[in-house]
Order: C-alpha cells, then structure tokens, then sequence
C-alpha cells in the first residue's frame, strides 16, 4: 500500500480524501449513561410497585431486583462490546432459563427436596408458564404470593423490558423515546392483572384524594417519563451546540435568563397541564362503581353442574357397604385439645325448590360470590392459626374435606402435583373442592383461622328484607309456623328449631335394614321408614304430617307430637327454610364433628371417635346469620328416643285415586331418576376395561423429558436456523455477483465459526493465503472476477461456485473434532463479525473521541452495483 497521494504501479490514480467525523456515543458520556440508567431504574421501580398489590410476598420483590439488575447487566453488555440485537436477544433468553427457576418457579428449588430432577421440572414449569400462566393469573383470587409459577409474567416483563429499554437508550440513538411506552406497557400490567377494587380514599387538608394509591403510581410514572424526556431533549441540544462550536470555532456563549425563563416556563407548564388531566382522569376512574379489569371478564368459576350435590349422598354414607368403611383420618391441635371444631364437606347456600346447592341458580355458574376459584396455597398465617391434617382412605369424590377459613394448605404424597393443580375455593363459604377427585392415600395439612366463639342463636334479631323467594316456602311449613305462637327473631327460630327436633324422628332408610347396621347403635330404637330427597314436596310432607299431628291431638309435650320422619337431609332443609321464612339467612353444611360435644348435642352417635371418620359420622347442619353478618351454627338432627304413636305409625303415604280415561290413554314409561334429587337409584354395576394407569405415567414422563430437551435446545436450534435461513438468501440472492459475493462471505463466516480470525479489510487472495485452504485462493479469484470483472457471470457459474464453497465448508469441519464441530455449529461470532463490519450499535466510550476515515474511490471492494464491500471504510 501507498502512502497518501502516491500513484501505486498498475493501478490508476485515485483521488485520496481525509474526512474528520466527530463521534460522540449516542446519549453523551459516562455520567450521561449513567443519569439514563437511573431515570429507567426509577421507571420500572413504579411498576414493580403498581403491581405489588397482585403479590404481597418477600419472593415478589427479589424476583423483581434480580430481574432488573439482570437487565441492566445485559444492555450494559450489549453495548459495550457491540452485540447485535439478534445476540442480545440470545443473551436475554439465556439469561431467562438460567435465572428463571431460581426467582420466578422459587419452589422447585426451595421447597425442601432440592434435587435435579426438581430443577429439571421448574425449568418445564418455567417453559410453559410463559404461555399459559397469563390466564392462570387472572384466574386466582389475590394476593397470589409465589404460588406455582405466577411470577413468572412480572419476571419476564421486567427482564425484557429492563433490557431492551436501556439498550435503547444507550444504543438506539434517535430511538431512545421508544423506552418510555415500552415501561409504561410494564407499569400497565399491575392494573390489567390487579383487583377490580382501588383504594381507599384519603384525606389531605380537608381534601378527599380518590385511590390515593393508584394516582400516586400515575403521578410518579408521568413525571418520571417527562423528566427523561425533557433530560434528553436538554443533552441532546447541548451535544449539538458543542459540537457545532468545535467544528465552526464560534464560542459557545451562554444563554439569556430571558430565554431561561421561557423555557422553564413552558416546561413546567406542560407539566402541570399533564399533572392535571392524569389527576382528573384517575378521579373520574375512581368515582366509577367497579374498575374494570382483566380478571372482571375471565371467569374462574368451575363448572359445578355436573357433580351430585353431597347432600343428595347423604343416605350413602349409612348403607352396609360405607356406614362403618374408614373414610379418613383428622389429626392436630382441634382433635387432641378437643374443642369441638367440625369438617367441613361442602356448603350449600342456594336452593331451587328441588336441591341444596353451593351455586346461585338464578346468577348461573359465572357468579363471582359463589365461584371456586384457584388461590394461593399461603393466605397469610397469623400466630392464632391452627394446623389440621388429613389423610385420605376410603373416601373419593371432589368435595374436600376442610377446616375453617384457609390460611395455608400443603399437599403431600404421590399426587402432590396433581392435586395442588386442581385445588379450588370458595373464600366466602369456607370451603373447597378438588377436581382430581381425592383417593386412598391422598394427604394434606390445612393451617386456618382460629375459629370464632360460637355465637348464640336467641340473641340474633331479625335483619330487614327478605331471605328466599316465598315460592319455595311451602305452604304448610307458613302454617306450621303460625301454630306455634313463637316471636319472628332469633329466639322465636331457636324455639322452632327444638320444636322441630323433638317431634321429628330418625331414619335413615325406607326399608328394614340390616341388623349390624345403624339401627344397632341407636340402642332400643323402633325403624320406621322415610324417604330421601329434600324437594319442596319432601318438606311439605314433613311439615304437613307435624301440622296434622297437632291439629288432631290436644297434647302440648314435644314427645307426645312425634310426626316427622327422616334424617339430617330433610331437617338440615326444614331449618333452613324455617331460617329464611323468618328473615334471617341460612346455610346448609354437610360435614363431620370432631368431639363427643358435638355428638351430644345433635342426639345421635356421630362424632369421629380419635378423629377417624367413617361414613357413620357424617351430619348437616346448618348455620344462621344475623343482622350484624355473625354466624350461628345450629345442629339440626332429630331425636330417635320417642317414636312415633302407633297411630301415626299406621299412617301410610296419602294415595290419590286417578281417574283414567280408556279412550286415548296411552302407557307412560318412568323418567330416569335425577341424580340430584335424592331420590333412590339403582346402583349399575361398572364398565371394567383395561388399566392403562401405567401408559398414562409412562407418557407423562416422556412428554415431561420431551418438553425438557426442547427447552434447553430451543436456542441452539434458533441459531441453527438462522445460519441455514442465512445461506438460502445468500445463494438465492437477486443477482448473480451477490450470489457469488453471499458465497464467500459463507466462507468466511465458517472459517470465523470455526475459531480462525476475522481479517478485516484484506482483499479476498490475502484472506484466504492466509487461511491456507485447500480451495480458498480459487474461490476468492472466482469471487473476484464475478463481482470485479467486466462480463456478468451466468447462473450456471454461480452453482458451480456454491458448490465449492460446500466443499471448502466441509473441509473445514473434517479438520477438527466433533467437540469442534459442533461449538462451530452453534457458534455466533459470524454474526458479531457481520456486525462489527458493518458499524451496527458500536458502543463509544468517549464522547470527544474523534476518527479519521479514509475514503478511496474506485477501490476494488466497489462492486459493479455500486455497493460497498461491508469490509470497506473500516475505522482506523
């Protein structure tokens, strides 16, 4: 090479120009980062706090730092070493998988059985909660904690947003203001995934701030986003003063305060203007009846229709087959101390006129007070908590048994996963469901709230407004109710309550059953049988035979009116109805009783003797609430000790004559009976079919190390896949010399791959001397003359020439093991050499940095298009 100005032998003389471009890296110096950083420090901050409300955990707030300093890491990375976008898009995708488990899926790896195969399951966990756990968010009541993988959405917002919008300050030149939109969509996702509900308002100098929660967040967010633009728009005009002083000598003179003055004036009265209209909007927000959000139009209720209400069940319990089969096990503080706690099976708040049952059937199943929805496995533990376990053995079903209000739950044995997955409740009712229905050795342990001191039933007065659509009344319990002379308040229902307990009496079948059954332990006991169901038509029978009863005898002792037939089932319902037709609400709860308290107080044998309960333990009861929302629990069981008079005991079900016309009368087949009727079916034997209980574990663990491999693979595929989408559009280029020009630079990029150096600016011969490839000078002579020479080369050419450099890709590969051969595969500096070629977001780390660029015209890495070799021009 020549020096400057000098004609070199052969070649003809060309023009030689020094250019001097001043280079200043995009956002000025170090302080100028630095000041950027902790203004999209602050940003994201305001929406790690917008979005603390859906969490309300420890867990939350480290995940949200590590996810921020990981960002900040990153972009800090990419720009000073001149990463592509495609290589910091790798790197933030690494940087997901391998700090994901640990902040985002916390108990795959703290929950106490730290192993490998456990991490390998949090990084599958991690994989498919970045699609799928978005719904699942809005799909569980709040606070959510660190439950399951529900962090993963903040970590993956913070990580990516963190970086890209400090890559695209300190890189992104003119893009810079795209940052402040790409936090704002951050900031927006504690508001779509948070509560419909704002909060209280506050009261500042006589004055009433509506959410002053939420409008402090919108306040922080605006001012912060102006402060940066406004930063920037001053840095940038004072980059462009200095440099404009440098290169024309004009010194810089500092303004007027005038011109100051303007400037402040206009700032700050944009400010207060976009202060103002974001304060009025939150205020108008605030003042509406309910804030609308995501979660307000996912429903999370469970479709509900399909299970048999328990209480239709009720009499299953006490057949031969379940009456003395171990249903499970109750252990903790309740069943050792003795304090007359009681589980919980299912409550049942709503009645149609035909079952009891735990949704409203005039809402639907999309009510939101009535849904069982997924919640967190944490609640918040208080220092009154206690703990239950429970271990399952022969009971199955999805009603689940439960104790008090939730605070904590953890499962426990094989089906650990698989039942904290279709664990479901209902906060307002105390009470949950599982939809993989529960099995023998199933166990979990319940931490609830202490519960309340029982509240007195006489004590409650009579809330205003009615309780039940009187439809559902029948007519004779309204009389019954007349007879009886008793106040319409809490006393007057405690009086019908033991009214109606003592003339009724217990049954548990329609027919004699067997001599080992519950009629053995009931002592002295004269069965007399009852039908099942509790329809309004089964209620209005039982009040009408008491009703009867009184009305034909003058007698006034509860033990002398004996008339009533049947068993918790249809006396849980009476009360309840007795309960609404009075005015108070009312509950049915099937359930077992822990303490021989219990058992004494509802006249039967039905306390889980040492907290084993067997289907001989189950009751109903039901519990009232008063004006003041307190609930009293009032057992509803009748006596068995006086049995009915023989009179009564002779009366059979009333038999109406029916008229049938012969002309036209056709046979009538009977409907099926409806499995919530309670009516009595006949049992159908099971469909046996092959266990493919074995098949299905055998796919579960395939499909489990499948979706393992695939996730840890996924990036080198994509880096595969871009080197072959690479090569296609370099040999299926528009022209022939820029197939021929793509072809070498494949050839350089697996030479580059391979680990050999980039030469930078030299011509093609000394690249590939330099090589010493079998095939390199041939190849570069070919590249040469198909883009310098003076006759276009042919399609035909080209091929042949690909075919070469397939060849010499080859050949490159055979030198080296397979270790080498694969680090080749997956290696990206041909994708950093491409982009350091050709100058793409080059980091500068001194704002007063000049270069000096020399420009040779006509110089051979000019093709005959007109384009520049991405070699050509390099800095020196």
């Amino acid at each position: 090479m020549s020096a400057f100005g000098t004609p070199v032998a052969g070649r003809p003389v060309t023009g030689v120009v020094q250019t001097v471009r001043a280079r200043r890296a995009p956002g000025g110096g170090r302080r100028a980062r630095v000041i950027n950083a902790l203004f999209l420090v602050a940003m994201m901050l305001v929406a790690v706090c917008a979005a603390w409300p859906i969490y309300q955990d420890s867990s939350y707030l480290i995940m949200a730092a590590g996810a921020i300093a990981a960002g900040l890491v990153l972009a800090w990375l990419g720009a000073r070493r001149g990463w592509s976008w495609f290589t910091v898009l790798l790197s933030v995708l690494g940087a997901y998988l391998l700090l994901g488990v640990p902040l985002a899926v916390p108990a795959a790896l703290f929950s106490g059985s730290t192993s490998v195969p456990n991490a390998l399951g949090g990084l599958l966990d991690l994989v498919t909660a970045t699609v799928f756990s978005w719904k699942e968010l809005v799909t569980i009541q709040l606070p959510v904690g660190s439950y399951q993988t529900l962090l993963v959405p903040p970590f993956l917002l913070f990580l990516g947003g963190s970086t890209l919008a400090l890559s695209l300050v300190w890189r992104g030149g003119r893009l810079f203001a795209l940052a402040v939109p790409l936090i704002f969509a951050v900031q927006l996702f504690g508001l779509l995934f948070g509560s419909s509900a704002v909060s209280i308002p506050l009261t500042v100098f006589g004055v009433s701030v509506p959410a002053p929660r939420e409008s402090l967040i919108g306040l922080a967010a605006l001012l912060l986003a102006f402060g940066f633009l406004a930063w920037r728009t001053h840095l940038a005009r004072s980059e462009a003063l200095d440099l404009a002083a440098r290169t024309s000598g004009v010194r810089r003179t500092p303004g007027g305060l005038g011109g100051r003055l303007r400037r402040v004036a206009l700032a700050g009265g944009v400010l207060v203007l976009a202060v103002g209209v974001t304060l009025g909007g939150l205020s108008m927000a605030a003042a509406t009846p309910a804030r609308e959000v995501l979660r307000s139009s996912i429903d999370p209720a469970v479709e509900l229709r399909e299970y048999v209400s328990p209480l239709s069940q009720y009499r299953g319990y006490f057949s031969a087959e379940q009456y003395d089969e171990e249903l499970f096990t109750v252990t903790g503080e309740a069943v050792e101390n003795g304090t007359g706690s009681r589980v919980r099976l299912a409550v049942l708040s709503y009645y149609d006129g035909e079952v009891f049952r735990v949704m409203n059937p005039a809402a639907g199943e999309r009510d939101q007070a009535t849904a069982f929805a997924r919640v967190p496995h944490a609640r918040g533990v208080t220092p009154n908590s206690v703990s239950t376990g429970f271990d399952i053995a022969g009971y199955t079903g999805v009603w689940m048994p439960g104790a008090g209000e939730l605070a904590s739950i953890r499962f426990a044995g094989d089906r650990a996963g698989d039942l904290s997955d279709g664990f479901f409740y209902n906060a307002g009712t105390a009470s949950a469901i599982q939809l993989n229905a529960l099995d023998r050795g199933d166990r979990y342990t319940i931490i609830s709230q202490q519960p309340a001191d029982a509240t007195a039933l006489a004590g409650f007065t009579r809330p205003a407004g009615d309780a039940i659509d009187e439809t559902l009344i029948p007519q004779s319990l309204s009389d019954w109710v007349d007879a009886q002379a008793v106040t319409r308040d809490g006393a007057g229902l405690a009086e019908l309550v033991t009214r109606l307990r003592e003339r009724g009496y217990l049954s548990h079948a329609l027919t004699v059953p067997a001599v080992d059954s519950w009629t053995a332990d009931l002592g002295d006991y004269q069965f007399s049988p009852s039908r099942s169901g509790h329809s309004v038509a089964r209620i209005d029978a039982l009040f009408t035979a008491l009703l009867e009863k009184q009305n034909s005898t003058t007698a006034t002792e509860n033990s002398q009116l004996v008339a009533a037939i049947g068993d918790d089932e249809q006396f849980a319902v009476a009360t309840a109805l007795l309960a609404r037709h009075l005015g108070f609400e009312s509950r049915v709860v099937v359930g077992f009783t822990l303490d021989a308290a219990g058992a004494a107080v509802s006249g039967a044998p039905g306390a889980c003797p040492q907290g084993v309960c067997s289907g001989q333990n189950l009751a109903a009861w039901v519990e009232v609430a008063s004006a003041d929302g307190n609930w009293a629990t009032v057992d509803v069981t009748p006596q068995f000790q006086n049995p009915l008079s023989p009179m009564d005991d002779a009366t059979r079900d009333p038999q109406f004559n029916t008229e049938v016309i012969a002309e036209g009368a056709t046979e009538q087949r009977a409907p099926e009976a409806d499995p919530t009727s309670g009516e009595d079916q006949q049992e159908q034997d099971p469909v046996a079919g092959p266990d493919l209980a074995w098949l299905f574990a055998v796919l579960k663990i395939a499909g489990i190390g499948l979706a393992t491999l695939l996730a840890i693979s996924t990036p080198f595929l994509v880096i595969l896949g871009a080197k072959l989408k690479r090569r296609r559009d370099r040999a299926r280029a528009a022209t022939v010399s820029a197939r021929f020009a793509g072809g070498w630079d494949e050839y350089i990029d697996a030479a580059v791959d391979r680990g050999l150096a980039d030469q930078g600016s030299m011509t093609r011969v000394e690249i590939a001397a330099h090589y010493e490839s079998v095939g390199g000078a041939h190849l570069a002579t070919l590249a040469d003359r198909a883009v310098f020479g003076a006759t276009p080369p042919r399609a035909a050419e080209s091929d042949a020439f690909w075919a070469l450099v397939t060849a010499e890709r080859a050949g490159l590969a055979a030198s080296g093991t397979r270790r080498q051969r694969l680090r080749a595969a997956i290696s990206l500096r041909s994708f950093s050499r491409l982009a350091d070629a050709r100058r793409l977001y080059t980091f500068r780390p001194s704002a007063s940095r000049r270069d000096v660029t020399t420009e040779r015209l006509n110089r051979r890495d000019t093709n005959r298009m007109g384009e520049r070799s991405p070699t050509s021009g390099r800095e020196s």
